[in-house]
C-alpha cells in the first residue's frame, strides 16, 4: 500500500476518508456503504455521534470531540481468521495512542477489544462480516477529549494521557497510519507481532477474567494465557475454557 499524502487529512494514499457531520452513526453507516458496493480502504469518521453500537445489552456512550470510525476491507483470508482484523485494530489504535500522551503513562488492553489508560477504558473495536458479499469492517470508539459521564470507569485520552491540546483529527491521522502499519505485518508475518505488541499489557496469568459474549453466556475465570491464534485461555472451576476471537465477535 503507497504512503502518499493526497488529501487535506493527510491520510495515506490507500485510504478514502469519508467525514460524517450528520451525528449518525458511524459504524452503521460504514456497514450500509460496505454493502453498496464502496471499497476497500473507505474510512468513515466522525467527531460525534449519537450512542454508538455495541455489543448485546451495552451500550457505547459517544461523547462530543471523540474519533469514532469505521474502515471497509475486502478480505482474501479465510473467514476463521476475520476475528485476528480485531487484534490488528486493537494494537494499531493502542500505538496510535501511545505516540500522543505522556511519557510513562499506563497504557493497557482487554482482550480482545478494549483500551485503557491509568485504569481507565477509553476506547474499544468492534467487528461486522459478511464472507459472502466480501467485506469486513473493523470499528473504532475512542473518547478523546470528554469522559463518558455514564460509564463509571469511563476516561478520555486527554486526561489519562495528559494530553489536553490533542485532537481527534491527530489521532485518526496517526491511527491511519499505525493500522496500515499493522496490517501489513500482519498479511506478511502473522499474529505473532501483534500479540507480541500485546504481550505485558494484557492481564497476566492468575488475575481474575470476566467475558460476556453474544449470545448471552458470561465466562467468568482466572486468565491462564492468549494462545497463538488470539484465543483466550481461562480457568473456569479446574476447566480450561478457549474463547476464540471470532466467538467473541460473533463471527
Amino acid at each position: 500500500m503507497s504512503m502518499e499524502f493526497a488529501n487535506p487529512l493527510e491520510l495515506p494514499a490507500a485510504y478514502e476518508p469519508v467525514p460524517l457531520n450528520d451525528r449518525s452513526n458511524v459504524l452503521a453507516r460504514t456497514v450500509e456503504m460496505a454493502r453498496q458496493g464502496d471499497g476497500e480502504g473507505t474510512l468513515v469518521w466522525a467527531t460525534a455521534q449519537e450512542n454508538g453500537p455495541a455489543r448485546p445489552g451495552k451500550t457505547w456512550y459517544s461523547p462530543d470531540q471523540g474519533l469514532y470510525l469505521g474502515v471497509i476491507l475486502e478480505p482474501e483470508f479465510e473467514p476463521g481468521k476475520a476475528g485476528e482484523i480485531g487484534l490488528v485494530g486493537l494494537v494499531a489504535m493502542g500505538v496510535a495512542i501511545a505516540e500522543e500522551v505522556a511519557p510513562m503513562t499506563d497504557l493497557a488492553y482487554r482482550w480482545p477489544n478494549d483500551i485503557l489508560l491509568s485504569g481507565s477504558k477509553v476506547g474499544g473495536v468492534q467487528l461486522r462480516h459478511n464472507p459472502k458479499e466480501g467485506w469486513l469492517v473493523l470499528g473504532v470508539s475512542i473518547n478523546v477529549a470528554k469522559e463518558p459521564a455514564e460509564v463509571i470507569d469511563g476516561g478520555c485520552v486527554c486526561t489519562e494521557g495528559g494530553t489536553p491540546e490533542l485532537l481527534p483529527e491527530q489521532l485518526l491521522k496517526d491511527f491511519a497510519r499505525s493500522f496500515l502499519h499493522w496490517l501489513n505485518r500482519w498479511d506478511e508475518e502473522g499474529l505473532e507481532p501483534v500479540l507480541l505488541q500485546l504481550k505485558g499489557r494484557q492481564g497476566a496469568t492468575g488475575d481474575p477474567v470476566l467475558v460476556a459474549l453474544d449470545h448471552g453466556e458470561t465466562v467468568a475465570g482466572v486468565f491462564q494465557e492468549v494462545t497463538p491464534d488470539g484465543s483466550l485461555c481461562v480457568e473456569v472451576n479446574g476447566q480450561e475454557r478457549l474463547i476464540t476471537l471470532n466467538e467473541f465477535f460473533s463471527l
